[in-house]
């Protein structure tokens, strides 16, 4: 593909946090936001989206990842247990919920297991959520976008300039690579 792209559909900022050995080894976490007709319109989407897409970002997931680029392998355990995130139901069904997973609990039950148990000697699974919460509160990406003269409306940018908006606006780059 060339160098220019559609305004990305996964928006990623890295944050930095302390390392771990072994099993649920990682360096740091990509806090993962999606445009929400970005995704339901990839060629990659393998089912059909779950609800019509809103424009707007959400958040995907919180990836613990290494820095070498190599896959984190994470224990899945402890299990998922929705009873632990009651307190921020809401705010996750809002600003966390699943475009083609099926239901909310489904996209959160996948991302504990295959991201979220590589963290839990940091951030058990309430901690875990609502750090993804947080980051996204942080950061409202139409307005960064917006501010350097990116919109979502179609167009093609460069992923330079998308990825030099977001560190412009968050001091963390949007890599290892924006997609």
């Amino acid at each position: 593909m060339g160098k220019k792209e559609i305004v990305s559909f996964l928006s990623i900022l890295l944050l930095l946090v302390a390392s771990s050995k072994g099993l649920n080894e990682f360096d740091y976490y990509q806090v993962i936001f999606q445009w929400q007709p970005g995704v339901c319109s990839s060629s990659t989407l393998k089912s059909p989206f779950v609800k019509p897409p809103q424009n707007k970002y959400t958040i995907h997931g919180v990836w613990p990842s290494l820095t070498s680029g190599n896959a984190t392998k994470c224990s899945g355990t402890p299990p998922y247990d929705g009873t632990k995130i009651n307190a921020i139901r809401s705010r996750l069904d809002q600003d966390w919920p699943s475009v083609v997973y099926g239901t909310n609990p489904t996209l959160w039950s996948h991302e504990w297991k295959t991201h979220g148990t590589c963290s839990n000697y940091y951030l058990n699974q309430y901690n875990y959520f609502n750090f993804g919460l947080s980051v996204f509160g942080k950061y409202n990406m139409i307005s960064i976008l917006r501010k350097y003269g990116t919109n979502p409306n179609g167009n093609e940018y460069s992923i330079d300039y998308i990825e030099n908006a977001i560190y412009n606006a968050t001091v963390k780059m949007a890599s290892p690579s924006l997609q």
